[in-house]
């Protein structure tokens, strides 16, 4: 359960914070980053849900953070736009999404 660790750092949360969003003790936060005890089913959905990611990359069954691959309809253009944006930092992801609601703003939406 170390990934709970290392995803709680990169949300630059501490673990008492990710026990009130997840609704447990700090002390259960504790005990499964130093893989005391793991997180019964449904905290590993509610740890899911707070991160973003799979149940199955939280039990280190994935290498990703799960996202089911859609490539196969996709231009080469809307591909390479999915490969540069899971490529950037999390800061550099919301500058780009910032960027893209204003384009649209400009554009009169999406077509």
């Amino acid at each position: 359960m170390n990934r709970i660790k290392s995803l709680r750092l990169e949300h630059d949360m501490s673990q008492r914070a990710l026990a009130a969003a997840v609704k447990c003790s700090q002390k259960s936060v504790d005990y499964w980053e130093k893989g005391l005890s793991e997180p019964t089913a449904g905290f590993i959905c509610a740890l899911a849900d707070c991160f973003a990611c799979s149940a199955d990359y939280l039990l280190g069954r994935e290498d990703d953070f799960g996202v089911v691959r859609i490539e196969g309809g996709l231009t080469e253009d809307e591909r390479k736009l999915l490969h540069g944006f899971s490529a950037l930092s999390k800061p550099r992801r919301q500058e780009l999404l910032n960027y893209l609601e204003f384009i649209l703003t400009q554009d009169g939406g999406m077509q």
